[in-house]
């Protein structure tokens, strides 16, 4: 077995995407989300820069060669319509923050390395959401984008593994994968300001 092909697609993504992954953890709208210090402009901030990102996905996901082969349909797993539901809660438009490109998806295995990024960001999501449990009420509203794809996570997730293995059981295609995610996860944090520059207040309780 060649060097290329030791051990699974998802270990060689986690270790490719290792330190941009710690970057993202440390940008201080994640940060103060996950620490449930977010207030409710910085939550409206945050889901309109997801989004932003989200729409361009979706957009270049749809424009790449066919993911069917792998098993895999992009267009069950747009979630930008979530952040625009949970944009509406807050009673906020629907206006996109940030921009940057996206690396080119010209192949089904760059288009599996960005969608392993958007599918990855669903991760985690419930803890997120109940970090907001003194923002929002209780419920899914305002945070179903956090919530991911509901009673479908976990089948969607395993689907979204399934196809990354198979694809990058080749090497070159492995590659493609690896590259592609990086460029991805690279694109992602470009919607983000630089550390600082995001005021953050006390947050209100719901009774004041």
């Amino acid at each position: 077995m060649s060097e290329a092909l030791e051990g699974s697609a998802r270990e060689a993504l986690r270790a490719a995407t290792a330190a941009v992954h710690a970057r993202l953890h440390a940008l201080p709208p994640l940060r103060a989300l996950a620490e449930g210090r977010l207030d409710r402009p910085g939550y409206v901030a945050l889901l309109r820069r997801l989004l932003g990102f989200h729409r361009a996905v979706e957009a270049a996901l749809a424009a790449a060669p066919s993911l069917s082969p792998w098993g895999i349909d992009p267009a069950e797993r747009r979630r930008a319509w979530l952040i625009e539901a949970d944009l509406a809660v807050l009673g906020a438009a629907p206006e996109p923050s940030g921009s940057s490109a996206l690396p080119p998806l010209g192949s089904a295995a760059r288009a599996l390395g960005c969608l392993y990024v958007a599918e990855g960001s669903t991760l985690g999501g419930r803890h997120l959401a109940r970090a907001l449990d003194g923002l929002l009420p209780p419920g899914g509203a305002g945070r179903r984008f956090l919530l991911g794809h509901g009673a479908r996570h976990g089948a969607l997730w395993r689907e979204c593994c399934i196809a990354l293995e198979a694809c990058g059981a080749d090497p070159a295609r492995r590659a493609e994968i690896l590259e592609a995610a990086a460029e991805s996860f690279a694109a992602f944090e470009s919607w983000f300001p630089a550390p600082g520059a995001v005021r953050l207040e006390p947050r209100p309780t719901l009774a004041s």
